[in-house]
């Protein structure tokens, strides 16, 4: 099978990791706004905010920008953008505001809204907010809880954008004839899932079966060798549930960030203050990302795509400066469409 030309989306520069650090206000919108236009300019892919209200992985006093108003407002000033909105771990947002949300976003921007949900997280606003994590601190119970949760919101989801009164009774999500009016413009409204593509082949937990059935798009995080693991794994799972296993659009969703040479990249990588701030090891950070050479980003970026990802969901490290973002549409992106390898061959 020959691959399809991939997906270029874009996670906003939100301030959620600090990247807004010491930006005034103005020029903090400002900033998110040029992305969204250059973003939609190129038409390659989706902008992605995150349901987030504090930062990592310090929780600072920096500006942060509420994703769900933030991509409203986006939606009027740049029609015609394809949004993504990725969603705080259920149950940590009710899914009833959670579906009333996405329904009025969705026929806002005319039907081109995808929701997301990470598979696990633990975030600081569960406690900085006064929201308890649901089954305490403990690496398994805690991850079990969440694909359940997570599976409970996916259905509660569903059936409130059918526009009858749900009564839905779980072990994380309750309603009583709750409704959501207007639905929104997609029917059925692309949800997607990101989670790490360790998990696919560990024999870690999964996703409930549910989320497997529902969601159109995987946004795995990870190495690319675990990347093409998961995909495979994904693909068996449907298999195994009686679902299309194309039925799916695999993505990788990593940070970006473009240079002009393998020493400068590396000495960036070298520094205390890399090393620090995410507290992984260079090597790891490189494996994970998309840091390197404009050929080193084409050449990586094509065995993905071979391996069976559809769409690459990119951070890009050297916000708020968008140099990387720029050059990525115009030195990468044209060299991984099909064919591109080999007339560079020739």
């Amino acid at each position: 099978m020959t691959p399809a030309t991939p997906r270029w989306s874009v996670v906003a520069p939100q301030g959620t990791n600090l990247e807004l650090a010491g930006t005034g206000v103005r020029e903090g919108w400002r900033l998110l706004l040029e992305t969204a236009r250059t973003v939609h300019r190129h038409g390659r892919g989706a902008l992605w905010l995150l349901d987030r209200t504090d930062t990592l992985p310090r929780r600072e006093p920096e500006p942060v920008w509420e994703g769900w108003t933030a991509l409203a407002a986006l939606a009027g000033a740049v029609p015609g953008l394809d949004l993504g909105l990725l969603s705080s771990a259920p149950p940590f947002r009710n899914a009833a505001l959670i579906a009333k949300r996405a329904a009025t976003l969705d026929v806002v921007c005319d039907g081109r809204l995808t929701l997301g949900f990470p598979a696990r997280e633990y975030l600081p606003e569960h406690h900085s907010t006064g929201h308890d994590v649901p089954t305490g601190l403990e690496a398994d119970e805690e991850e079990a809880a969440g694909h359940r949760a997570l599976g409970e919101t996916v259905e509660a989801l569903r059936a409130l954008w059918g526009g009858q009164p749900v009564t839905f009774t779980g072990e994380h999500i309750r309603l009583t004839s709750a409704h959501c009016v207007p639905a929104p413009r997609q029917q059925p409204l692309p949800l997607a899932l990101r989670t790490p593509a360790g998990d696919a082949g560990s024999g870690a937990l999964r996703p409930a079966d549910a989320t497997v059935r529902e969601c159109a798009h995987v946004q795995w995080t990870g190495e690319p060798a675990q990347v093409a693991a998961a995909v495979t794994a994904f693909r068996r799972r449907r298999t195994e549930l009686g679902l299309d296993p194309d039925g799916v659009r695999h993505a990788w969703a990593a940070e970006c960030r473009i240079f002009d040479s393998v020493l400068e990249r590396d000495r960036w990588l070298s520094t205390p203050h890399e090393v620090l701030f995410w507290s992984h090891h260079p090597d790891l950070l490189a494996r994970r990302s998309l840091y390197g050479t404009p050929e080193q980003l084409t050449e990586r970026a094509r065995r993905l795509v071979a391996a069976g990802v559809a769409e690459f969901v990119l951070w890009f490290r050297d916000y708020p400066a968008t140099t990387s973002l720029e050059r990525l549409f115009q030195e990468v992106v044209p060299q991984v469409a099909p064919g591109a390898a080999k007339e560079a061959e020739e």
